[in-house]
């Protein structure tokens, strides 16, 4: 059965402890962890141990070391690879195989869309970086997870399969965020945008983010998962026949909406 996480700072910021016992209270198997976002002081990456004690269970299921690989700005970029380089370097360490990051925006930031992101000179500035990031990946045997976004630069899962097809590196993989795909003028084609993830992308897919949205005001805002228009049993059930390993991780899902999603979510699961 897919095992159920959720993005660690959706919950708060805590210490180590404090986070893994409120992870466990929930039921979740694991979370998506960003070190600045979820956890209360600064992370030392040469002294671990207090992670490694508590996130054996719940696991780590991915680290997050989201950037912005086509910043205008070099030094940021820069840095950004940096940082991900040193967290695919500590990933074994902490037993998750994954990094997690976007492909970025020329409006710097935040990510918001510019007409340019869709150009051929974005994807193959993208392309650059992640080959660059598949190298270090390849040294410490774990793995990228890059994630689409219409605003972004792979505004398509034609566009996630371009970017593995040219950096040709079995270190890269994909989460699939059907949201993230999303805008006034498709929404209604998400479940053909779903399936069109999985023949493409499927033997690649490592993550699904699972949110559930409304449309208010001219605009698609989150709602708990089984409170808006995503149709979870179907895409509970496409998961389970296609790719029965991969971690469903919630983004987006706070508060008194944690409990709720999750019940929701488990319980299609297990055929309920």
């Amino acid at each position: 059965m897919n095992k159920i996480g959720i993005r660690a700072h959706d919950i708060g910021k805590f210490d180590e402890k404090t986070l893994s016992k409120k992870v466990m209270e929930y039921g979740f198997d694991g979370v998506q962890l960003v070190f600045k976002k979820a956890i209360d002081h600064p992370v030392d990456f040469n002294n671990l141990i207090e992670m490694k004690k508590h996130f054996q269970y719940p696991m780590i299921m991915m680290l997050g070391a989201y950037f912005n690989p086509i910043h205008p700005d070099p030094k940021v970029v820069e840095e950004g690879i940096e940082n991900f380089k040193n967290h695919l370097k500590i990933a074994n360490s902490l037993k998750t195989k994954f990094v997690g990051t976007e492909t970025g925006s020329l409006m710097g930031s935040p990510w918001g869309y510019v007409k340019e992101n869709h150009s051929n000179e974005s994807l193959n500035q993208m392309i650059h970086v992640i080959k660059d990031l598949a190298d270090t990946a390849s040294t410490y045997k774990s793995y990228i997870a890059i994630e689409g976004a219409y605003a972004h630069v792979a505004y398509s899962p034609q566009r996630i399969k371009k970017i593995l097809e040219e950096v040709k590196s079995p270190y890269v993989k994909v989460t699939i965020d059907l949201f993230n795909y999303l805008h006034l003028g498709n929404y209604q084609d998400r479940m053909e945008i779903f399936e069109t993830c999985l023949n493409l992308l499927r033997d690649d897919i490592v993550i699904f983010h699972l949110k559930d949205f409304i449309v208010q005001n001219e605009k698609l805002v989150q709602v708990g998962l089984g409170q808006g228009l995503m149709d979870f049993p179907k895409i509970i059930r496409r998961i389970q026949e296609v790719k029965p390993e991969a971690y469903l991780i919630f983004e987006g899902v706070t508060g008194e909406d944690i409990k709720t999603s999750y019940d929701y979510i488990k319980s299609l699961l297990e055929g309920k």
